[in-house]
Formats: structure tokens, sequence, C-alpha cells
């Protein structure tokens, strides 16, 4: 709250003995804007300056996220799970292989062999704070196969540094070969090269580690047969949702009270969008974090009739495409098309109902807004003091954090949904499924949804725009 309202400097202390570096993440997540380090040190904490300085080129500032900003908002920088309004991400690091790595600086005989392993650090919220290791690589010179994948949970992903650590494994004590840290917003899924620094930050000449990436919302992920890991799997009277809490007082409490039905709504839009796609994935035989273009490209040689012409063909209903099928197919084939038509069912619930929850949502986030500069006032009229005044304060700021985040959540959801209806109608097309009848070009809903996607890119995405209007 401090930071919210006053431009905030830290240095290192002024009566220590060396040039040693305190922890910026421990800072940078308390809301402080300026965390002044000593440059001519090198180690952790320079890094993780580095890392999170990278996302704009090392120039100028890096915006704080928005929970931090928000006039009213519920955030902790000691918190050790969730933050409400922000949705938790699942990060999954494959380290495949090393490449070309150095002898560490300093190293003894000539014809020393090195013994490397990776750590993988990750920064951020205590909730998020972890470290894991691959096995040591022995004797395996500068190209060690490692071919290990790891799994981090992240609750604040705009906060979270991962660093990766190349050390050589020695008995008297493990050296420093290399490290490259990266905010987890910069992170690219896919198959990637990351570029070792040395330990002033300086580029190692073509050393670099060879991993893949995959980050999934907290509720998915994975490959598609761990169906124990995945809570979107459970029905609608398994599936968490989110609850306001009671500020005790009457009137505020009232005011929050309507928005209970359009939460669970917002929630089940969401979740029911999310499930039908993965189970849709899972029967293209592919994981979740694979892309609806490639479910149709998988798709569609299997509907390829034995005279080469296509089993199925996409026609627009009601402006949302749909694939219909041209005879006789097979048992596998039309569960397919079924778990297909159910995820259309759903993105189209989704799409048309998201604004009116969302306007529902935001009407009561306005009216509890209304009780904010009065919150103290009406807490001592209803003879709240100390703590359990203070505890007013919290409840109320959770509650509209909540509400804020939701709504955010939901529109983000909306323009998923119609970029998932934009890449299935682009992939029948390219692969053939298109009946000449049904054309982009065709004045449809879909069309008219096309459009407005293209100019209201997601919440908090960065995009580039190109002259055709796709991102």
């Amino acid at each position: 709250m401090f930071t919210k309202r006053t431009l905030t400097r830290v240095r290192p202390s002024s009566v220590r003995l060396d040039s040693s570096n305190p922890n910026p993440q421990g800072y940078w997540k308390g809301g402080v804007q300026l965390v002044a380090l000593n440059q001519q040190t090198p180690g952790a904490m320079l890094d993780l300056h580095r890392g999170r300085f990278s996302q704009n080129g090392g120039c100028g500032y890096v915006l704080r996220p928005a929970v931090m900003r928000d006039e009213v908002s519920y955030f902790s920088a000691h918190t050790q799970g969730c933050v409400p309004g922000v949705p938790a991400q699942t990060l999954r690091i494959k380290v495949i292989s090393a490449h070309n790595l150095p002898k560490p600086q300093g190293s003894g005989a000539k014809g020393e062999v090195i013994d490397p392993y990776v750590v993988l650090e990750l920064h951020g919220v205590p909730a998020d704070c972890a470290e894991q290791r691959t096995r040591t690589a022995a004797q395996n010179q500068d190209d060690p196969l490692f071919d290990e994948t790891f799994e981090f949970h992240v609750n604040m992903p705009e906060l979270a540094l991962l660093r990766f650590v190349v050390l050589d494994d020695d008995y008297i004590g493990d050296d420093f070969i290399g490290q490259y840290s990266v905010a987890f917003e910069c992170l690219q899924p896919g198959y990637r090269n990351v570029p070792l620094l040395g330990l002033a930050g300086d580029p190692l000449p073509h050393t670099s580690l060879f991993v893949h990436v995959a980050v999934t919302n907290r509720r998915g992920g994975g490959k598609a047969q761990r169906r124990g890991l995945s809570v979107r799997r459970v029905g609608r009277r398994g599936r968490e949702y989110v609850t306001l809490r009671h500020t005790g007082i009457k009137t505020v409490d009232e005011t929050f009270k309507p928005a209970a039905a359009p939460l669970k709504e917002a929630t089940d839009l969401r979740e029911e969008a999310q499930s039908t796609t993965a189970s849709f994935k899972e029967q293209c035989g592919l994981p979740a974090v694979a892309k609806l273009k490639q479910c149709i490209q998988s798709l569609a040689p299997r509907l390829q009739g034995p005279e080469g012409s296509a089993g199925a063909s996409m026609v627009l209903r009601e402006g949302y495409p749909s694939l219909e099928p041209q005879g006789n197919l097979s048992e596998p084939l039309r569960k397919l098309l079924t778990a297909y038509d159910t995820m259309i069912a759903a993105q189209k619930q989704l799409i048309e109902n998201a604004d009116s929850v969302q306007e529902r949502i935001a009407q009561v986030q306005r009216e509890g807004m209304d009780f904010h500069e009065d919150l103290s006032r009406l807490g001592e009229k209803e003879g709240l003091k100390g703590r359990k005044l203070s505890k007013v304060v919290e409840s109320f700021t959770w509650n509209i954090t909540v509400l804020k985040g939701q709504s955010d959540l939901l529109r983000g959801a909306k323009m998923d949904s119609l970029d998932a209806l934009r890449q299935l109608a682009l992939a029948c097309e390219a692969c053939g499924l298109t009946s000449s009848s049904s054309s982009l070009s065709s004045s449809s809903t879909f069309s008219t949804a096309e459009l407005h996607y293209s100019c209201h890119p997601p919440s908090g995405r960065r995009s580039s725009t190109h002259g055709n209007g796709r991102i």
C-alpha cells in the first residue's frame, strides 16, 4: 500500500564491509520501484536484475503487475498460495542437452573433463520459489545429454524469474560454468536454445542449453493421457468456485451478494470451454498444449475417403464452424466429430454469454467501490475497531480484487475462444475440409467475431498487428 502512493528506492546497506548485493526480488514483490545494486559484484542477485530488465531491453522501466497498481487490490508479498484475480500457470521445462560448454574459469589441467549438471531456479513470491536440478552428466565432455523434465507451479507469473545455472560437479566444490536468467513473461513455448552467460554477464561464445518449454494454466496441461493431473476433468460438482468474503458490514455484504451467481456462471463458462477443448485434443491423440490447427491437421487425413474425398466438411452454422459428416464414418471418427461439436457448443456459450456475465460482475464491483472511501466510518458505526476493522478492510479488498480478476479472466477466455474459432476455420480451409458454399469471406457471425477479435487482443498479452489484421 505504501509503494502505491510513494516512489521508493532501496540500496545496499552502507555499513557492509564488502560490495555484496541483497536479493532484489524481495523488494520488487513488495512494490519497491527502484532497487539499487552494486554493478561491480557479479552473482545471482545481479543475474536476476539483468533478467528482470531484459524484458524491456535494459532501457526504461518494467510495469508492475496490475494487482500492485490498482487502488483496491488484495496482494501480499508473503503470499503462500494463489493470488485472487491472477490465473496461476504451470511451467514444464524439458532440459534436453547442452552444447559447447567451456571449462570453469580457472580450472586446472588442460585435459580435465567436466561433469556438468543444470540447476533450474524459480524466483518470485514465496509460493513460487523452487529449485530443481538434473543428474550429473559424468565425463560427458562439452555436449552432455540430460533429457529430463521439470514442473513448476507459478501463482504470480508477472513477478516470476527463471534462472538456468550450469555447474561442474566436483567433490571439492561445484564450479560455475554459465547461467541465464529470464522473466517468466518472456518465456516462449516450444524448442528453444538458451544462450549461456558468464559470471560477469558476458555471452559465452556458441554455448547454450537446448530445452523444450510448455506453459499452461494450472487446471490443465501435460500430456493428454495424464488425466489424473487435470482438474478440468471433473464435473461441476467437483469444480472449484471462487467465493467472496463477509465483511461484517450488512450494507456492504448485501451489495456483494448478487455477485455469487455471475461468478459461478463465469467459472462454468471458462471451465466448460477449457475441458471440452482438452477432450477434443485428447481424442485427436495430441497433448493439451497442442494448437487446435494441429488437431485439424491430424484429423484431415483420417477423414479422407477411399477415393480421396473428404469424409466431413466445414459449414458455418449460425456463424460457427461445424464439421458435417459426408457419408458413413467409423465409430472412432464419429466420436471425434461429437467431441468437436461439444467443443464448439461450449465456445459458443462462452462467446455469446461472456459480455452479459462480465457486466453483471462489473456492476457489483462498481457498487462495491462506492463504499471504499467510507469503509472505516461504516465499520466504526457497526462497532468494529482495531483488528476487526482491519479485517473488514482486508475482506473488502479481497472481494474487489476477485471481482476485477474474474471479470478480466472471462474477457480473456472470450478472446481465446474467438481465436480458437479462427484457428479452426483457417485450418479446415487449409486442409481442404471447407465446402464450396462456406467461405470465410461470406458475411456471417464468425466473420464479425473474427474482426472483433483482431481489434481487441487479450488483456495483458503482448501482440503485434500486421496489415491483414491478424495477431
